[in-house]
């Protein structure tokens, strides 16, 4: 039973409550408080000791903390209690009874990993399924018949009737003979019951040979004619040879196909996935039309054989993601060495063929240009116990990651004592991994992200200096020398998300855990864009703009088709165009090469949403090409049409050659020690300078629509995109908050339709517009360039006045506002009050 307010002055209630809450702490019991002995206890909190007071917060949390907490020593005296673990989530973000106290705003980060080449997703082992499970699975799925268009009767027995009335003398024997076999008498009276026949005696009493020649020759009204010969209407069984890839597009569609044709010629389909047989039964007549539809199936298809050395070379091609691709694009492949062989069916076997050579392109998960470091959030004075706990967001992932489980790790505390060690030694790194800064030691703050994001090269350089290896000897690129005139836009910008960890050897979900155990498994991680309480968050604030963004974003590697040497070296490119989705109009067109992008995650166990700062270097490329007017006019990009938006196979860019330097390789052989011939990469000296431009053929990777809508979150622009990457690529919500020189302002929509008009003349240029798509090319104006890159901060103090001149820099004073912009954000999502949890107004 609950405990009662016990009477007297307040601190003998303070004394008779801790004596209380130590023993019943675990069992969860409420505390029930008067009224007048609340009013004594003060809103602030409950006193317990003379002069020492609480902040605010939940009276009820007041009591248990405050017993369970370090100072007081309270332990649980009963080993039955002390046994059975209860651990609670260390955020208020689902229940106000599990808040805690506000927490401190000085934290510290660690270092478990420097900035690294991003690698691809390291695969699990495939899902081992019982055999007797999958034989009953496959035998449900594989097999087709007459469907009965009356659901109000049992559905077996209406499957025995024959289409044709009028039957031979065999027939009607093989018929009752099939119904006496397959039911019982009961059924057979249950059916007679619900039919409109009236029977005097009733059924009960009847034997059920009668009651099959009563449903026969009453109910469904069978007759025998004696003109109609035996191998008419005779029910045969027919075995039919067919090819795996054959089956295959007759199971498409979950064997929608097969299923038509058992349903008009009232025949019985059972396919033997196993032998690569096909079973008919049916009529003579029946058999002959459904096994006539069936051979002209491979006569319907059309193939496609690609080279995939370029694409073993870099990686893996995994045959797990073989049946996901196939299942996504329904295109059949074959892999045969360094070949594979690729099988669609008319009329959108072609298109269908190119989506699969997507797909298997994007199933190595490369990375090109990116590094990758990872730092966690931490109090030094606190020691730090967590557990994973799964997300089931899959659908705002891409396909590669639907097919494995993800969680998340969280912190937790717990009413126990446990035995684990400082935080510091927690999150430490065995010494053979080199996760240690060596300018900032162990543990570094926020304002030193930039650094992690800034200097990729320099730790990849200390890594080569420690004879860390990579996979199929890739050695980080060098510096590229930048002209003095290239248009390069560098950008900083921070998206909230959860960082998910999937890995076969990951402890069990929710089982306490250590982050140096987690990251002992080396698992693979993801960002996931799904965040807690983001319609209520974002409800409260007010839009910027009056009307949303929305553009179409295709993204491009270079074709490892075209460049099979070193196509993992060269720049990603990307192109935007900007759309009026009311008349389907482009009024905005920008292609860019990613020369480089820096991401450092920053786990945030204590909280329900974690962040990820990004630095994108784009490289602008020239769009007014004759390539690019051809495809952005054969590409289907039709926003108001019902079809689906897909892009061309190939483009081929004119790429700055100061992008292309030390990606070109040759290939090399040469005999090791056993005799055996030894294939490699070898890099080429550049001898053709740095001026121009190199044409370079791309492949179309993948197609995104965002619909963007700009909010102010402390004078920083706070972007919403509603995000749509198709089947393949998913949907999800995506909140970005950018680093800015200058604060956002509030437009009214005259003001807006202005500052639209300059803007994009800003950001695309006055002489880039649209009609060029079907004008002349202009010229291009001469390049100067420099012999090395300045570093961003260095660049700032040599020149001087640059902070001025150039609108798009971003000073350390300014990041640094940036980063404390964005902990905020993180703390107003978390304390947002969902609809659930306000209080409902009272009834009058």
């Amino acid at each position: 039973m609950p405990l009662q307010c016990p009477a007297g002055p307040s601190s003998q209630i303070a004394r008779s409550v801790l004596s209380y809450a130590s023993q019943a702490a675990s069992s969860r019991i409420p505390l029930r408080i008067c009224s007048s002995c609340r009013v004594q206890l003060s809103s602030r909190g409950l006193a317990t000791g003379f002069g020492h007071r609480h902040p605010s917060r939940p009276l009820r949390y007041q009591l248990l903390s405050d017993n369970l907490s370090k100072p007081h020593n309270h332990g649980y005296p009963h080993p039955a209690i002390a046994t059975t673990p209860r651990a609670t989530y260390a955020t208020n973000s689902q229940f106000g009874l599990l808040s805690t106290p506000e927490r401190s705003p000085a934290r510290r980060l660690v270092v478990l990993g420097l900035p690294t080449p991003r690698r691809s997703m390291k695969l699990s082992e495939p899902l081992q399924v019982d055999k007797e499970d999958l034989d009953n699975l496959s035998q449900r799925l594989q097999t087709f018949e007459y469907q009965v268009p009356n659901d109000g009767v049992p559905n077996e027995i209406l499957l025995f009737k024959p289409e044709n009335l009028r039957v031979s003398r065999a027939r009607f024997d093989q018929l009752f003979k099939d119904l006496n076999t397959a039911f019982l008498g009961p059924q057979i009276k249950e059916y007679l019951t619900q039919t409109k026949i009236d029977l005097a005696g009733g059924v009960n009493k009847m034997r059920k040979g009668d009651a099959l020649n009563l449903v026969m020759r009453e109910v469904w009204k069978v007759q025998v004619a004696e003109e109609i010969a035996a191998e008419e209407d005779l029910i045969r069984e027919q075995t039919l040879k067919f090819r795996p890839l054959d089956l295959f597009f007759m199971m498409a569609e979950n064997g929608e196909m097969l299923q038509k044709l058992a349903t008009r010629n009232r025949t019985r389909i059972v396919l033997d996935g196993a032998s690569n047989k096909i079973t008919l039964m049916g009529t003579k007549a029946s058999l002959e039309k459904v096994e006539e539809q069936l051979e002209a199936v491979p006569a319907m298809l059309v193939d496609r054989q690609v080279d995939i050395s370029a694409l073993q070379r870099v990686g893996d091609v995994n045959n797990n993601y073989i049946p996901s691709i196939s299942r996504l694009t329904t295109v059949f492949l074959e892999v045969e060495g360094d070949k594979m062989k690729m099988h669609g069916a008319k009329p959108y076997g072609d298109s269908n063929i190119e989506d699969a050579q997507r797909l298997l392109f994007n199933s190595l998960d490369l990375h090109l240009r990116e590094t990758y470091s990872l730092l966690g959030e931490t109090r030094l004075a606190q020691s730090l116990t967590g557990a994973l706990y799964p997300v089931s967001e899959k659908q705002t992932l891409a396909w590669l990651y639907r097919s494995r489980d993800w969680y998340r790790w969280r912190s937790v505390r717990s009413p126990l004592k446990y035995p684990h060690e400082a935080l510091e030694d927690d999150l430490s790194e065995p010494e053979a991994r080199p996760l240690i800064n060596p300018v900032h030691g162990d543990h570094v703050s926020y304002t030193d992200i930039r650094t992690l994001l800034d200097s990729p090269l320099k730790a990849e350089a200390e890594l080569v200096a420690k004879n860390v290896t990579y996979e199929n000897n890739t050695q980080p690129t060098a510096i590229p020398s930048i002209p003095q005139n290239a248009k390069v836009e560098t950008t900083y910008h921070a998206v909230l998300g959860q960082i998910l960890h999937s890995s076969p050897s990951l402890p069990t979900d929710r089982e306490y855990t250590s982050l140096n155990d987690l990251l002992s498994t080396d698992p693979s991680r993801v960002l996931c864009n799904s965040v807690p309480r983001l319609v209520d968050f974002l409800s409260s604030l007010t839009p910027v703009t009056y009307t949303y963004d929305f553009k179409i974003l295709l993204k491009f590697s270079p074709s490892p088709w075209a460049n099979p040497n070193n196509f993992e070296l060269l720049p990603p490119v990307e192109m935007e165009l900007h759309i009026k989705p009311e008349t389907n109009e482009i009024v905005g067109l920008k292609i860019s090469a990613v020369e480089s992008k820096g991401i450092t995650d920053v786990m945030m166990p204590r909280n329900s949403t974690d962040l990820r700062f990004i630095k994108r270097r784009l490289a602008k490329i020239d769009s007014k090409t004759a390539e690019v007017k051809t495809y952005i006019n054969d590409a289907y990009l039709d926003v108001l049409g019902d079809d689906r938006l897909k892009g061309g196979e190939e483009l081929v860019l004119n790429i700055p050659r100061w992008l292309m330097k030390g990606t070109k390789r040759e290939e090399q052989w040469d005999i090791d020690d056993e005799g055996r011939l030894v294939e490699k990469m070898v890099a080429e000296e550049d001898v053709d300078g740095e001026e121009g431009t190199v044409p370079v053929t791309y492949y179309f990777t993948g197609l995104e629509t965002r619909s963007s809508t700009v909010f102010n979150f402390e004078g920083a622009p706070l972007v919403y995109s509603k995000v749509e990457a198709g089947a393949s690529g998913g949907s999800y919500d995506e909140v970005v908050l950018q680093c800015q020189k200058e604060q956002i302002e509030y437009l009214t929509p005259a003001e807006e339709r202005v500052s639209d008009d300059n803007e994009r003349k800003e950001r695309y240029g006055e002489d880039e517009d649209i009609g060029y798509l079907l004008g002349e090319e202009p010229e291009k104006p001469e390049i100067e360039y420099v012999d090395e890159v300045i570093p961003v901060e260095e660049e700032a103090i040599q020149e001087g006045g640059e902070e001025e001149e150039d609108p798009n820099f971003i000073s350390d004073q300014t990041f640094r506002h940036f980063v404390t912009v964005a902990r905020r954000l993180v703390e107003a999502v978390e304390s947002t009050t969902t609809d659930r949890e306000r209080p409902k107004p009272k009834k009058l």
